[in-house]
C-alpha cells in the first residue's frame, strides 16, 4: 500500500463526455461532443446510488480478489481515497469513453466521487500494444479545475486494467463568482510594476479557472505573462499568475512551459501554411563539434521560388528555424533563417536543426508526430535571448505560440550539441501535449524534470550520439550539468533525506526553494532510470515503459503513483522479472512509505544533521535555510509540508548558516543571518560559525 499527500473528502459526478475512437483525436473534436448523463448521487444512510438505484461499492479486497492479490492500489496520506489502481475492477468489456465512465460505478467511493464532478473527455489514444487510454479533465460549473486529469486503462481485450486519478473532490454545487479579463489583468499589472519588473501579458489565454491548494479550491483569473524569472525557472518561460476572484487579490504565480490554449484552440492559426509552397530539397557537408570532432550530415532544406531563398525548413515534418528576438519579442515575425545559395549555413544551426529532426523522428517511431501527437509545426528559435538582445544561456522549450510548437537554442552554450538536452526540452512538449499540464512543485515538479531528464538520455543513447557510460547529461556540450549514476557530484541527493534533498514544502516559490526543489530532486527518478539499467533492462525496454509512464501519471502523480505506474508498465511490455528490482530501488532511495519520515531518518558517513522549527507566524511564508558549502555548492533546506520542521543532513564541520525569506510574492527575498545568540534574522554580516560532528544533531531553536 502506498500513500500520497492529497486531502480526501467525497465527491459526486454529474459527467460531461464525448465518444472517440481507438486512436488518438483531436481535442476540438470531443469539445463539440458533450454527452450529459446521470449523476452519481448518495442516500441518506450514505449508500452511493445511480439514477436512483443503490450502487454497490467495492472494496480494496474486492479489487484484490478480482486480480488474484496483484493489484496495485494507491491512497492519499489518509487513506480516504484512491489516486492509482492497477488491476481490473470491472467484469464488463469497454467500447467508448461512455463506457469508460460506466466502469467507475463500483470505485466511486473509493475514488471519492460524490455530487459534483463534470468530466470533459479530452482524448482516446491506442498503443502499439493493444492499449486504449481514455483521458478525461475536470470541470466544474463549466470552469477548468487546474491539474484534474483521469485516465482510465483498457486492456487488449477491451476490459478495464487501470485508472489514475487527479480529480479534486468535495466541491459541493458550483456557484462561482466572475471577473473580467480586464479586472484580472490590471491585478497583475499592479504586482509586476511593485516588483518593478516588466513582462509582457498574453491577453488572448486570460481566463477563469479552479485553483486547487492543498484542501481547498480557489475561484481564481488565470493571466499569462513571460516569466521575468526565466534564469532562475530554466525552462519555464512563462508564469500563470493566479487572481483570487473571490477576495479579489493577487493570489501566486506558477512558472509554466506552455500557455494554456484551451480546447478547440490548436489549428486556429494554419502554421501549416507557411509550408505550403516550398520545394524539398537537401543539404550535405561536415559540422563541427565544441570538442573538434567533425561529422558529415544530411538535413532536409527547402526552397521558396517566390523569393529564391533556401530556408532552414522541413516541409515533410514542419519544422523551421527562425531568429528568437523576432519571434518572441516582435509580434510573433517570423525571421526565417535563409541562404541565397543552400551553402553558406551557420554551423550551430545544423547541428541544432539536425538534433532536433532526430528527436522529432524518435518520438514520431512511437506514434507521436510532434509534441501533440497532431502534427503542430515545430519552430526553432536560435539566438536566444531576453527583450534587450542579451544572449541566454540556456535551452528550453517555450511552449505554444500562435500555433507552434516553439523551441529556443542559444549561442551563449552548445547545449545544442548534446542530443539529451534537445530531447529533453522536446519533452518538454511532449509532456504538455499528453498530460495537459503537471503540478510544478515539490515531488510533482521532480517527476516533471527528471521525465525530460531521463527521455533525453535515453534518445541519446538510441542515436549512439554520446560515449558517455555514466549517464551524464550535457556532456556532448562540453559542460555537464547532471549525473543520474552519481547525482552527488552536481549537488543532487542520492537517495531521499540525503545531502542536498529538499523536502516536501508548503510554500511555492522559485527564488527562495525551487519550488519544493524540482530541479535539486529529480535526481531520484533519474537514478531509478540508471539503475534499472544496471539490472540489465535495455535502452529499447526502458524507452517503452518511460514512455508508458509518461502516458499514465495525471499531474498530481507523485512517487506513489509513479511507482504504480511504472508496475503497470512492466506488465504492459512483459517486462515482470524486473518487477523485483523496481521494489529493490525504491526501498534503496527511501520512495517507499513516509518519505518525510525518511528523510528525517536518513544518514551519511561524513554528515551531522541540523534541525528547525518555523513558527505559526512564519508558517505562510517562502523560507528556506541557505548553508553555503565549498567549491560552489550549497544546500537549500526548506520546511516540510506536514510539520513546519526543516531538518536536514550536513557535512560535519564549521559553517555558516543564512535564511533567506519572504512574506509572500510582491516583496523581495531576503536575506538574514543566524547569529550567535540564536537570532535567524540577525544581518547577513553577523552570521555565527556552527560546528557540527559526524553524527551530530544540532536542534537551532525555533525561526521566530
Amino acid at each position: 500500500m502506498f500513500g500520497k499527500k492529497l486531502s480526501a473528502v467525497l465527491l459526486s459526478i454529474a459527467v460531461v463526455l464525448s465518444t472517440v475512437s481507438c486512436g488518438k483525436g483531436k481535442a476540438e473534436d470531443y469539445s463539440s461532443k458533450r454527452l450529459a448523463t446521470e449523476a452519481f448521487g448518495v442516500a441518506e444512510n450514505g449508500d452511493y446510488q445511480y439514477n436512483g438505484n443503490d450502487l454497490k461499492q467495492l472494496t480494496e479486497q474486492d479489487i484484490q480478489n478480482m486480480n488474484g492479490g496483484n493489484a496495485i492500489i494507491v491512497y492519499d496520506d489518509d487513506h480516504k481515497y484512491v489516486t492509482t489502481i492497477i488491476g481490473k475492477f470491472y467484469e464488463k468489456q469497454v467500447t467508448d469513453m461512455e463506457s469508460a465512465l460506466d466502469s467507475l460505478d463500483g470505485i466511486a467511493s473509493l475514488l471519492g466521487f460524490e455530487k459534483g464532478v463534470q468530466f470533459f473527455g479530452m482524448y482516446g489514444e491506442k498503443n502499439a500494444q493493444g492499449y486504449t487510454h481514455y483521458t478525461f479533465q475536470q470541470r466544474y460549473g463549466g470552469i477548468t479545475i487546474q491539474y484534474s486529469t483521469l485516465r482510465i486503462f483498457i486492456d487488449p481485450q477491451g476490459y478495464v486494467c487501470g485508472v489514475s486519478n487527479s480529480f479534486v473532490p468535495d466541491l459541493g454545487v458550483a456557484d462561482p463568482k466572475t471577473m473580467s479579463n480586464t479586472d484580472a489583468e490590471a491585478i497583475v499589472q499592479d504586482v509586476l510594476n511593485y516588483n518593478n519588473v516588466s513582462a509582457k501579458i498574453y491577453s488572448e489565454y486570460t481566463k477563469q479557472v479552479f485553483y486547487y491548494e492543498y484542501d481547498h479550491i480557489v475561484n481564481c483569473m488565470v493571466v499569462y505573462s513571460d516569466n521575468p524569472y526565466m534564469d532562475l525557472s530554466f525552462d519555464m518561460p512563462y508564469l500563470a499568475h493566479y487572481v483570487d476572484i473571490d477576495e479579489n487579490c493577487y493570489f501566486l504565480n506558477i512558472p509554466t512551459s506552455n500557455l494554456n490554449e484551451g480546447n478547440g484552440n490548436i489549428d486556429e492559426y494554419n502554421t501549416d501554411q507557411y509550408f505550403a509552397n516550398l520545394e524539398m530539397q537537401t543539404w550535405t557537408g561536415t559540422v563541427k563539434y565544441q570538442d573538434g570532432h567533425t561529422e558529415q550530415i544530411s538535413v532536409p532544406v527547402s526552397y521558396n521560388p517566390k523569393d529564391g531563398l533556401y530556408y532552414l525548413a522541413d516541409k515533410d515534418r514542419k519544422i523551421m528555424v527562425a531568429d528568437c528576438w523576432n519571434f518572441i519579442y516582435n509580434y510573433f515575425t517570423l525571421d526565417c533563417i535563409t541562404s541565397s545559395n543552400n551553402q553558406d549555413w551557420d554551423n550551430e544551426y545544423l547541428i541544432t536543426y539536425y538534433n532536433y529532426i532526430r528527436v522529432f523522428d524518435f518520438y514520431a517511431s512511437m506514434g507521436v508526430r510532434s509534441i501533440d501527437g497532431f502534427g503542430m509545426p515545430v519552430l526553432i528559435c536560435v539566438n536566444y535571448c531576453d527583450a534587450n538582445k542579451t544572449p541566454v544561456d540556456n535551452a528550453c522549450y517555450m511552449g505554444r505560440f500562435v500555433g507552434w510548437a516553439t523551441f529556443c537554442s542559444s549561442k551563449a552554450n552548445y547545449s545544442n550539441q548534446a542530443v539529451d538536452v534537445i530531447g529533453h526540452e522536446y519533452t518538454h512538449g511532449v509532456r504538455d501535449g499528453s498530460m495537459g499540464s503537471a503540478v510544478y512543485m515539490n515531488e510533482q515538479g521532480a517527476i516533471h524534470e527528471a521525465f525530460s531528464d531521463v527521455m533525453g538520455q535515453l534518445i541519446e543513447y538510441k542515436y549512439g550520439a554520446t560515449t558517455d557510460t555514466e549517464w551524464l547529461h550535457g556532456e556532448v556540450s562540453g559542460r555537464v550539468v547532471r549525473s543520474m549514476s552519481n547525482p552527488n557530484l552536481y549537488s543532487q541527493p542520492n537517495y531521499v533525506g540525503d545531502l542536498y534533498y529538499a523536502t516536501p514544502t508548503r510554500v511555492d516559490d522559485v527564488n527562495v526553494n525551487d519550488h519544493g526543489g524540482v530541479h535539486i530532486n529529480s535526481s531520484l527518478m533519474n537514478e531509478i532510470a540508471y539503475k534499472l539499467s544496471v539490472y540489465g533492462m535495455t535502452i529499447d525496454e526502458q524507452i517503452n515503459v518511460w514512455y508508458n509512464v509518461l502516458e499514465t501519471l495525471t499531474p498530481r502523480g507523485d512517487y506513489d503513483d509513479l511507482y504504480a505506474s511504472l508496475m503497470f508498465a512492466l506488465r504492459v511490455y512483459d517486462l515482470t522479472q524486473y518487477e523485483l528490482a523496481i521494489n529493490t530501488i525504491f526501498d534503496e532511495l527511501g520512495l517507499t512509505g513516509d518519505r518525510i519520515a525518511n528523510a528525517a531518518n536518513a544518514t551519511k558517513p561524513g554528515c551531522g544533521r541540523i534541525r528547525a522549527k518555523v513558527s505559526e507566524a512564519y508558517r505562510d511564508y517562502s523560507i528556506s535555510l541557505y548553508i553555503p558549502l565549498q567549491n560552489n555548492k550549497y544546500i537549500l533546506a526548506m520546511p516540510d509540508e506536514r510539520d513546519d520542521v526543516i531538518d536536514v543532513l550536513i557535512p560535519a564541520g564549521v559553517h555558516y548558516i543564512y535564511l533567506y525569506y519572504r512574506a509572500d510574492l510582491n516583496e523581495e527575498p531576503k536575506l538574514a543571518a543566524l547569529d550567535a545568540n540564536g537570532n535567524f534574522f540577525a544581518s547577513e554580516y553577523d552570521a555565527a560559525e556552527i560546528t557540527i560532528t559526524e553524527g551530530q544533531t544540532i536542534d537551532l531553536g525555533t525561526i521566530q
